[in-house]
């Protein structure tokens, strides 16, 4: 069939139009898209900081929480400049223990030894140990020149039977003897010490003598108590400044 030229025009611009409609909406649809993918990309990196921010405060909640955790319980040392001259002090001052002790009795003993002094450790008065420990190369020093050879603890002996004078004068029973082969202790009635003097570790600092009875002859041992507010163990700071030859 043969059609005008007017019918060929309008066929052809309206294909035309077709094309040129297509690629406007293309157009339109690339330029409306472009900017909601930008528009999508800043709130997603946005929101990657704020959720790295937010885990960074997390772990550093928890992380603060293990360090708590792991510090409850554990005693600090106590390492202050007043403790230190408090002690230093205590630790220069030789006592006099028959005025101490005794109220200037001084037919009680016939002869002091150099005096041992120490804090109070936990072991020292835990339930479990039941025994004071002494420094092995002080007691060697300092007390075993006074006891005769058969008096001198060996190994794992029943130990010495000895009397302890404690602050207020009175009189208790102990053993000296040997622990693990080579360690002085004071032991079988320490226990009972400590609770009539309600001896606390760290606080307590004792002084201790060993002498020998003026009429019985027997050995014994005179203990002063000093307390102080320490608030734990002493650092190494203070300990070897206040005990310079502690074993």
């Amino acid at each position: 069939m043969v059609t005008s030229k007017e019918e060929t025009t309008s066929v052809v611009i309206a294909q035309e139009d077709r094309e040129a409609a297509e690629t406007l909406i293309k157009l339109s649809q690339d330029t409306r898209y472009q900017p909601v993918e930008e528009e999508d990309a800043a709130p997603s990196s946005t929101l990657s900081l704020q959720q790295c921010k937010a885990k960074e405060k997390q772990h550093s909640k928890k992380d603060d929480k293990i360090s708590m955790e792991s510090t409850k319980g554990k005693t600090e040392v106590d390492d202050t400049d007043e403790t230190l001259m408090i002690l230093q002090e205590w630790s220069h001052t030789n006592p006099d223990p028959v005025k101490k002790l005794f109220n200037g009795a001084a037919d009680v003993a016939e002869l002091f030894s150099e005096p041992i002094k120490k804090q109070l450790t936990m072991s020292d008065v835990e339930n479990g140990q039941c025994r004071l420990m002494l420094g092995k190369q002080q007691v060697q020093k300092k007390m075993l020149p006074l006891l005769e050879h058969s008096e001198i603890p060996q190994g794992k002996t029943e130990g010495l039977d000895v009397s302890v004078y404690g602050p207020n004068g009175e009189v208790q029973t102990m053993k000296f003897k040997m622990w693990g082969e080579d360690t002085p202790v004071l032991t079988s009635g320490w226990k009972d010490f400590v609770d009539e003097y309600k001896l606390e570790k760290h606080r307590d600092f004792l002084t201790i003598w060993m002498f020998r009875h003026r009429v019985t002859r027997g050995i014994c041992f005179a203990i002063d108590s000093t307390r102080f507010s320490v608030t734990g163990p002493l650092s190494s700071r203070i300990s070897k400044s206040v005990f310079p030859n502690p074993n």
